[in-house]
């Protein structure tokens, strides 16, 4: 008797075990995180993209991960739940040579040794000037959501507007008269528009997070054409001639890279799903 009770009383216990094993009752928990912005802090943000797109087609942010040429991008919480976003990106290069080629005896003689375009060695005056500039704006906005989750959910939008401008001069005055003035200009403009959605997770009680950001992009390029001016003038024939065409950036180019044109207008639309696919890391601050 002993025995049959002892077997139903372990009947019984295992039974029991599967039945807590094999349910589940919800436990609500609340973890404090004292990391959490509120309306009037900013944050600085850093960014790497994780999308493979080697054409960055329609990337409305090249990097900003403190590397040569990304944007700076900060945010400010205009309330708890509504951010304004903005990135910057000035870029300017200039270099410019001026320079009076000493005196020398040696007799005039262009060489046709770099694909048949004469090469003057013999000058006398030379200027060589090059201008680069690029500005970029993408102001933005955030909506987000229940400030009780531990995830910082949320969606936004960004605007794109970049500026180009590249320019060369290369003038050369030759001792036997001739001069060769050339004069580049390439301008391009950029107008973008992305729809984003991201999360953050808060780092403790520090004040920091790293979140996922993703979305759809659309971008426009305009110009991206170069308009070139040519004088040239041949002392022995006493002959000039002023010449003024277009062409393509060789890096763009839908035809011959050596194409001239007597007129040009270029313009590329590009737009796809995930194109800033990015970890944000995000270091807020107080004013």
């Amino acid at each position: 008797m002993k025995k049959s009770a002892l077997m139903i009383a372990m009947a019984f216990g295992v039974t029991s075990a599967f039945a807590q094993l094999s349910t589940r009752e919800n436990d609500e928990t609340v973890i404090k995180y004292g990391a959490r912005p509120k309306a009037g802090d900013m944050a600085f943000v850093l960014g790497t993209s994780l999308a493979n797109d080697s054409g960055m087609t329609a990337k409305l942010f090249s990097g900003n991960a403190l590397q040569s040429g990304n944007i700076l991008t900060y945010k400010y919480y205009k309330s708890d739940d509504i951010v304004i976003r903005a990135g910057i990106r000035f870029m300017n290069k200039n270099l410019t040579v001026k320079g009076t080629g000493a005196d020398s005896s040696a007799v005039y003689a262009p060489s046709t040794a770099n694909n048949g375009s004469a090469l003057y060695d013999n000058f006398t005056d030379v200027k060589d000037k090059t201008v680069e500039r690029m500005y970029e704006i993408v102001p933005g906005i955030e909506k987000h959501f229940v400030a009780a989750n531990i995830f910082d959910a949320y969606v936004g939008a960004d605007l794109y507007l970049g500026f180009g401008s590249d320019k060369s001069t290369k003038n050369y005055t030759y001792a036997n008269g001739d001069k060769n003035f050339t004069n580049r200009k390439t301008n391009t403009t950029n107008v973008g528009l992305g729809v984003i959605t991201g999360f953050n997770v808060f780092l403790g009680h520090l004040p920091m997070s790293i979140g996922l950001e993703y979305g759809w992009n659309a971008k426009w390029t305009f110009g991206g054409v170069t308009k070139v001016k040519q004088e040239v003038s041949d002392a022995a024939s006493s002959t000039s001639y002023s010449v003024t065409y277009k062409e393509e950036l060789a890096s763009t180019a839908v035809g011959a890279t050596s194409a001239k044109y007597s007129k040009l207008k270029r313009r590329e639309f590009n737009a796809n799903t995930n194109q800033d696919v990015r970890i944000v890391l995000h270091i807020y601050f107080a004013r």
